[in-house]
């Protein structure tokens, strides 16, 4: 029994066919490694066995080097000239540089917490309201820990800070 090794003769997985698509429309390996949960090493291959060259976005590309779109909404230029993604722009300041956004923090969420039900997720925010309302009223640190559901260390912390900041 002898098996075919003629490239012809194999059927290409259907998945090939998404990769070979999103190379030609122009897809950076980033965008389509996203786009299909596969690796970027596995989309670099496919475009170097299909003879592509690596996505650089320039003056004619409709998306940036990431994949997102540039559209009205998208596409900005800075004060030199040059166009840039905003979508980019606003993923790097919330997850890389940590700007904070000011936020109101949920009143019932605190008031719950201050009652000793306090819901299943609070901000680091609404958190320290609590634990400080709860010191105002002379409660140790181990009794505001349990109605707010964090540790005594984290009520020590959040009290220092407090004091630190006044």
């Amino acid at each position: 029994m002898t098996t075919s090794t003629n490239k012809e003769d194999t059927v290409p997985h259907p998945r090939h066919d998404d990769i070979r698509k999103l190379l030609e429309d122009g897809h950076s390996d980033l965008a389509i490694s996203r786009t299909l949960g596969i690796s970027r090493k596995t989309a670099a291959l496919h475009r170097r066995q299909l003879g592509i060259p690596p996505h650089y976005a320039n003056a004619d590309s409709t998306h940036c080097r990431h994949g997102h779109p540039f559209n009205a909404d998208n596409k900005a230029f800075n004060t030199s000239g040059h166009r840039y993604c905003r979508a980019c722009v606003r993923q790097r300041q919330c997850g890389r540089k940590r700007t904070w956004v000011p936020v109101v923090p949920d009143e019932i969420a605190v008031e719950r917490a201050v009652a000793g039900d306090p819901p299943e997720r609070l901000t680091p925010r609404e958190r320290a309201q609590a634990v400080l309302a709860l010191r105002a009223r002379q409660l140790s640190a181990q009794q505001a820990a349990e109605r707010v559901g964090c540790t005594p260390r984290t009520v020590w912390r959040i009290q220092a800070r407090h004091q630190a900041a006044a």
